[in-house]
């Protein structure tokens, strides 16, 4: 029988995150179809620094790079970190 990994082992386990340069955050931003001042709420940054990022003037740090990683991964967690939508447990 074979056990469902957590996600702490997943976390554990994962890749080191990409970098995350300009182009994978303006790719990002349009992915989850947003602009600097909606990005910016949700990684808890200013558009300041969004616009730094994606000018490249500025690298976005650890761990901002693990939350764009896990939005990359999983868009829907937007919705539900907006409130749009449950999360529903598979257990």
């Amino acid at each position: 029988m074979k056990k469902e990994k957590t996600a702490l082992q997943m976390i554990a386990g994962a890749a080191r995150c990409p970098e995350y340069g300009p182009a994978m955050v303006k790719a990002l931003m349009k992915k989850l179809d947003m602009n600097e001042k909606g990005f910016a709420l949700l990684m808890n940054v200013t558009p300041t620094t969004v616009r730094l990022w994606t000018s490249g003037a500025v690298h976005p740090c650890g761990t901002a790079k693990r939350l764009m990683q896990i939005y990359d991964t999983g868009p829907e967690i937007v919705s539900i970190i907006a409130g749009e939508k449950e999360i529903v447990n598979a257990t």
